[in-house]
């Protein structure tokens, strides 16, 4: 049976492109996920308020396929909402669906935190506007922000960002902030996960990618907690 071990919904705020594949890459054997997407077409506020907009419509149709536990992966669509939109988001899907949720953003500080991260250096694909919307958001839950290093991908060619562009652009981060503690890597739709092992054993830094941390948070919560190899120190401690 697909899923037998656990069905993991995935609500992506757009095209599934890496996603599904890193997916796979990480989770144990009978971990499904059933995934939808909620089409938005760009970083902008319309964007987003159209992707908040199918939530709810997205959010029932995962409740009707019995999932184990829910990810609503939009960093954008919250952060530019403000602290504190993401426990609101959290709290609709799981009284739709009857089932424990969680979003990256939400994900991702638990992460930080479980790694004592407190000081944090941002690598994302995101422009300018989004990722000052990220630190702010950041910051208000006691994170400092040492270093911000975008890659400025456009909002359909993530996927052409590779895996050297990553390492570079976290060399970059951490030789331009005094002291970190960690890397944040915002975004699922780059290859983060490729060159997660080399940056921590290179650089001597965790690092948190976006889809790691909601892996992390989904198989804590449904008691799934045998340490992940590959993938970098949070996938280990798990």
């Amino acid at each position: 049976m697909f899923g037998w071990r656990a069905r993991i919904g995935y609500l992506c705020p757009s095209v599934f492109e890496m996603i599904a594949y890193d997916f796979y890459r990480i989770v144990p054997p009978g971990v499904a996920m059933i995934g939808v997407t909620c089409m938005i077409d760009g970083w902008t506020k319309e964007a987003y308020a159209t992707g908040l907009n199918r939530v709810e419509q997205c959010a029932k149709e995962l409740g009707r396929r019995k999932c184990d536990f829910i990810i609503h992966a939009g960093v954008p669509l919250v952060v530019s909402q403000g602290a504190g939109f993401e426990k609101d988001i959290v709290s609709k899907i799981s009284a739709i669906t009857q089932t424990p949720a969680t979003t990256s953003i939400q994900a991702a500080i638990e992460a930080l935190q479980f790694l004592s991260i407190q000081r944090v250096g941002v690598v994302s694909p995101y422009p300018p506007e989004l990722n000052r919307a990220l630190e702010s958001f950041l910051t208000e839950y006691g994170f400092e922000i040492g270093s911000v290093n975008s890659l400025g991908a456009d909002f359909t060619r993530i996927g052409n960002i590779t895996v050297a562009d990553v390492y570079r652009a976290a060399k970059q981060t951490l030789k331009h902030a005094v002291r970190l503690d960690g890397l944040y890597l915002p975004c699922p739709q780059f290859p983060a996960l490729d060159v997660i092992e080399e940056i921590e054993k290179d650089l001597g830094v965790p690092t948190i990618p976006h889809l790691a941390s909601e892996v992390w948070a989904a198989l804590r919560s449904i008691g799934i907690q045998k340490p992940i190899n590959g993938f970098g120190k949070l996938l280990k401690a798990s």
